[in-house]
């Protein structure tokens, strides 16, 4: 008997956590967004859907009442902001304009963590658990961190220094000036330089690490090294982070594949993710299946253009 598999009961374990946690977090998010289209919904009723976002209208507080089955709705009670009630006109249950129930059967106690920080205590007329929802607060929907302006800005930095990946190229000077390689014990000065995928310098870390010139050379030089190699890597670990992110926020999946190439040796379609650069078969296989080296070896595969 062979064994066609092997199976990462661990791996599983820890996927299917981040799956729930992603849906939980998503299901979070609908509760916040439904109390936003819950405010916006009765500005609709009150401005007659006036097309003018700063049209006048009255209400402050609306009442949720509070269902057997954990849900809540509205009775139309509304209070102003001197504190009048007042009532207004709900449609039926639905997910467009000025239809308020229909967002408002999207809270339950589920999500009550997020949606009970935006209202205050009430109590039915028939003596029913009821809560008054900010409409104010409701309405100011926080933007979920991959939509945030920095967000974005990061983006556009990140896209107009697009000529990756970035790589150091170190140049070592001896204390008479003569140039030596970088790891020569004999080297008192060193440029790491900073290149781009077209040879362009884009950054330069330098380094004098003569013992006259420094407490602790060796610390020096490594420092320095590590200092180049934060800035020739920060293109790929920026995608990496905006990518997971958005993973983790719920929006594109970061370890969806997307079509690399092609390997030259075998054919086989290569692909690359946001979280994972290295170009792999769909099965996660690095090298050739039906194709052999003189060593009778399995070689790499080899994206091919």
């Amino acid at each position: 008997m062979t064994t066609p598999y092997t199976v990462d009961d661990s791996s599983l374990t820890v996927a299917l956590d981040e799956a729930h946690e992603r849906i939980k977090r998503a299901e979070e998010r609908l509760a916040r967004i439904a109390c936003a289209h819950i405010a916006a919904a009765v500005r609709d009723i009150l401005t007659d859907h006036h097309p003018d976002p700063d049209a006048p209208f009255d209400a402050a507080h609306l009442r949720l009442i509070l269902l057997p089955l954990g849900t809540v709705e509205a009775d139309g009670t509304y209070w102003t902001t001197t504190g009048e009630a007042r009532r207004l006109s709900i449609p039926a249950a639905g997910y467009g304009a000025g239809d308020v129930n229909g967002w408002a059967h999207q809270l339950n106690d589920y999500n009550r963590d997020i949606w009970m920080p935006l209202c205050q205590s009430d109590t039915a007329p028939d003596g029913t658990i009821a809560y008054r929802l900010d409409l104010a607060q409701a309405v100011a929907l926080p933007p979920e961190i991959q939509n945030m302006p920095r967000m974005a800005e990061i983006r556009d930095r990140l896209t107009a220094a697009a000529r990756n990946p970035w790589y150091i190229d170190p140049y070592a000077w001896d204390r008479h000036g003569a140039l030596v390689a970088d790891d020569d014990p004999a080297a008192t000065h060193t440029d790491f330089h900073i290149m781009d995928a077209e040879g362009l310098r884009v950054a330069e870390v330098s380094v004098n690490h003569e013992p006259g010139d420094s407490e602790d050379p060796t610390a020096d030089l490594a420092v320095s090294r590590a200092s180049a190699e934060f800035i020739a890597q920060a293109p790929q670990d920026l995608a990496y982070v905006m990518a997971y992110l958005e993973h983790l926020g719920g929006g594109e999946d970061a370890e969806l594949p997307h079509l690399h190439s092609a390997c030259g040796h075998c054919g086989t379609q290569l692909y690359t993710s946001a979280v994972s650069e290295t170009p792999t078969a769909l099965d996660g296989s690095t090298r050739c299946g039906n194709r052999l080296t003189w060593l009778g070896l399995p070689r790499q595969h080899l994206p091919h253009p």
